[in-house]
């Protein structure tokens, strides 16, 4: 059951909401109230609820500042604001603290349930993808009893990271099969081998696309998500199509934040180009050290993002 905690100054509102939403019934345990945030905080500490339901304006202690604490003291806790104010500052400060919904006042059982609902999926989610974390980790050690007893070689993690940075879109699928091949079929026969493997790759994966920031808001879910590598390594086939797509996908973010890099350079030295073309000192070396980058390497860019040489806009 996910535990709920109501905060809310006005006795007629925290008892409509207390004995309207229907708590069991849809999941939830309501494991306390209070009226004020100073009164809260203490049995919320104690209690320690998976939702906080808060009114925004109370006296002594306000909404705002209780979730504040609360996020504080327990960050995995969701909150919801219930708030008879429809003002854009107060919804901005709620963002910034990390309020899961911000609803307004007056409020109905059936959205409060949905937003309840809202926040209890997320909670879930969390939930299983710490469970799946520490099962990961817990099982590290038997993977590696498992790995001394066989005569896997113990591929190189060095091997996926080279193949991220250097590898070719449409290269994937050999570097999979050559990967397989490098394993040995004895052991990625062994679902407990390809779920190592497989999470390995993943995580690999995840912290090769943070250190080139790439753009991770529209991140599959197959590839951000560790609850569907178990489905993925059901089978060897199953574990190898699920590689292959999971690096072509990163090869493509790996391209598209090279291009953009790449982009911005050439703008700023078409910039410096317009304003300076004229002078009788213009040459490839100023623009090159202009955009902080060699000649040489501004040529092969050059070339690559416009199909011309460099030296094709120099003064004639």
């Amino acid at each position: 059951m996910i535990k709920v905690f109501l905060v809310e100054d006005e006795a007629i509102i925290r008892r409509g909401i207390k004995n309207n939403v229907e708590w069991e019934k849809n999941g939830f345990e309501f494991v306390g109230e209070a009226g004020d945030g100073e009164y809260a905080y203490p049995q919320i500490l104690k209690t320690e609820p998976d939702i906080l339901i808060t009114d925004i304006k109370m006296p002594f202690m306000d909404g705002l500042e209780l979730s504040r604490l609360v996020k504080k003291a327990l960050p995995d806790t969701k909150i919801i604001i219930l708030s008879g104010y429809n003002e854009f500052d107060y919804a901005k400060e709620a963002i910034k603290i990390g309020i899961s919904d911000y609803l307004l006042k007056p409020i109905t059982s059936a959205n409060l349930t949905e937003a309840l609902k809202k926040a209890g999926e997320a909670i879930k989610e969390e939930r299983e993808k710490t469970r799946l974390l520490e099962r990961y980790f817990a099982s590290y050690e038997k993977y590696n009893e498992f790995l001394d007893k066989t005569d896997y070689s113990g591929v190189n993690r060095k091997l996926i990271e080279d193949f991220l940075k250097l590898g070719s879109i449409d290269e994937e699928e050999d570097f999979v099969e050559e990967y397989f091949a490098a394993v040995g079929e004895n052991n990625y026969k062994s679902l407990l081998l390809r779920q190592y493997m497989t999470m390995d790759i993943f995580f690999c994966i995840q912290e090769f696309l943070k250190t080139i920031n790439a753009k991770t808001e529209g991140l599959p879910a197959e590839f951000s998500d560790i609850k569907f590598i178990p489905k993925a390594v059901s089978a060897v086939e199953t574990t190898k199509e699920y590689l292959k797509n999971m690096f072509r996908y990163a090869l493509s973010e790996r391209d598209k934040v090279s291009n953009d890099r790449y982009g911005s350079l050439i703008d700023e030295a078409r910039k410096y180009i317009a304003g300076h073309f004229s002078s009788n000192e213009f040459s490839l070396n100023m623009i090159a050290a202009h955009i902080g980058v060699s000649p040489s390497y501004f040529s092969s860019i050059f070339k690559q993002e416009t199909g011309q040489s460099s030296w094709s806009i120099l003064p004639r």
